[in-house]
């Protein structure tokens, strides 16, 4: 059988095993989410040995399949082989600060030119890491094609570990390094024929220009309405280059809004909220695509409303922009606003629609079908019967439609805490539900009312790592193994062997796997 040769210890692979299945068999804990090649969460690195095959590296950047990365759920081992974990500098790449350009108290403006060429869509982000190990996100509003610098707009967070670094201490010619691009909020050129809604707010304004700016380069044909709203005038930092990019191109409009009761704004500004003006003057959304980038509050309540009037999930793109100083992906502050979400206002005409639950359940089984036997979505399944997500999503959704108490699972939030899920994906299991609903005869009036149901909790499952568990307020970690003495008999998971009561077993707290005392064996 092959052997792998891990941080100086050696394990045997059996037949049909992933490596990723070969380490948590001996309680070897490396990332890992999905076990299906989707998310690449358990990067790895070949050493030497074992030939890496094509479907292990399949969706990896050039550079790391030049350096022999796999994802590990994807790679069976056909002989012996070395691997370690991913290198910190092959997902970062060093950097310098061309230029710092202050432009208001709050706002801070980086100019960064890469030592590498790095791959980006205008109005993703990348991740800025300085030498103490620190870790931010920002925004682009740069454009790969007429940009020869990376370009971001820092706000200036009380306290701020890392903008009090940025305004006070960084300085031109300064490394840094940097990950990137990251996101799914970016202009497809193959919507040049929809008109485009771009509503931010403050340094939500970044990635919106970029994106602006790249439908315009790519000729896009319909008009281009962007809103930009702050509390104050001085917040318009980027007011004279939207006024000459409206000046340049007849399709594109730039509508500033300025919120602060009794403020003395411009001439060409509209006093009061961004999304708030931009939905009035828009009450029909149908066709279009809708970009919502800034303050969380303000991206979750337009993404509700902008699909009530009409705009079509999957054309709606969110970038919610969690505190300047902290991490965009990071868990805690996102399950902070998310756990405080209360459930949407009961739907008693969709229940009633749903047969009062009995439609509902053809739909999950048809539903669960599919999702069972898709490549993309069965692994997050993985130890789960369907009859139990069947009973569990009934409960929820009865909740939900109804508003009686009768669901006692964990919220979206905390149930989808380990799978990485991009907004592509989480499209494509809308689309399997919203069939199944057509199929079972439920009208599209009403299809459309569950998937704005769905896409409350998006920005509670949809990120590109794992978070930790929220339990009591308190974050719990994220995975790990105990040891068990049984008080029951069971089968092992891997071998199907007898564990008898008394026999000390590793369970994995996530997966809720048992391992033999055989298969605990770190051991050739």
């Amino acid at each position: 059988m092959p052997t792998i040769l891990y941080k100086k210890s050696t394990y045997t692979s059996h037949k049909d095993e992933s490596l990723l299945d070969v380490f948590l068999r001996h309680g070897i804990e490396i990332p890992f989410s999905c076990k299906n090649g989707i998310c690449h969460a358990c990067l790895m690195r070949s050493v030497s040995g074992s030939a890496i095959p094509e479907k292990a590296q399949k969706g990896l950047r050039s550079n790391l399949i030049d350096k022999h990365y796999f994802k590990a759920c994807s790679f069976f081992p056909a002989s012996d082989i070395e691997v370690k974990d991913a290198r910190a500098e092959d997902m970062f790449v060093p950097a310098f600060i061309a230029k710092k350009e202050i432009l208001t108290a709050e706002i801070c403006r980086l100019l960064i030119e890469p030592a590498s060429t790095i791959d980006y869509r205008p109005g993703q982000f990348i991740n800025l890491r300085n030498k103490e190990g620190e870790l931010r996100s920002y925004s682009l509003s740069c454009v790969p094609e007429e940009d020869y610098y990376l370009s971001v707009y820092i706000k200036k967070v009380p306290d701020g570990l890392f903008s009090d670094w940025i305004f006070n201490e960084l300085a031109e010619g300064d490394e840094i390094e940097i990950q990137g691009g990251n996101g799914g909020c970016y202009y497809n050129k193959e919507s040049a024929d929809q008109p485009l809604l771009l509503i931010g707010s403050g340094v939500g304004i970044s990635p919106l220009i970029g994106i602006a700016r790249d439908a315009l380069l790519h000729e896009h044909k319909a008009d281009i309405y962007l809103y930009h709203g702050t509390h104050t005038m001085q917040g318009l930092f980027l007011d004279k280059e939207l006024l000459e990019l409206q000046r340049q191109y007849s399709q594109f409009h730039y509508i500033p809004c300025v919120s602060a009761t009794g403020e003395k704004i411009g001439s060409h500004c509209i006093a009061g909220r961004a999304n708030d003006t931009a939905l009035a003057e828009h009450t029909e959304l149908s066709g279009w695509q809708v970009f919502l980038c800034g303050q969380p509050d303000m991206v979750q309540i337009t993404h509700k409303e902008a699909e009530v009037a009409g705009a079509a999930a999957r054309d709606i793109k969110s970038d919610p922009f969690w505190s300047s100083d902290q991490e965009k992906t990071a868990g805690t502050n996102q399950s902070e606003f998310t756990e405080r979400r209360k459930y949407p206002k009961p739907d008693a005409q969709i229940w009633q629609v749903l047969g009062e639950g009995k439609l509902l359940t053809k739909v999950l089984h048809d539903f669960y079908d599919r999702v069972y036997k898709d490549p993309q979505l069965s692994g997050f399944f993985e130890g789960t019967t369907k009859q139990r997500s069947i009973e569990k999503q009934y409960s929820f959704i009865y909740q939900v439609f109804t508003g009686e108490n009768v669901y006692f699972g964990e919220r979206p939030r905390n149930a989808h805490h380990w799978m990485v899920i991009s907004d592509e994906l989480y499209d494509y299991r809308q689309s399997i539900m919203a069939d199944c609903l057509h199929l079972h005869g439920v009208a599209q009036e009403f299809i459309d009312r569950w998937m704005v149901m769905e896409n409350l909790y998006r920005d509670e499952i949809v990120k590109d790592k794992p978070w930790n568990q929220i339990k009591f307020g308190k974050e719990v970690p994220l995975d790990g193994f105990e040891e068990l003495t049984m008080d029951a008999s069971t089968l092992c998971d891997n071998c199907q062997a007898e564990v008898n009561v008394g026999d000390v077993v590793r369970y994995h707290t996530r997966l809720g796997k048992i391992y033999c005392h055989r298969c605990m064996s770190n051991t050739k």
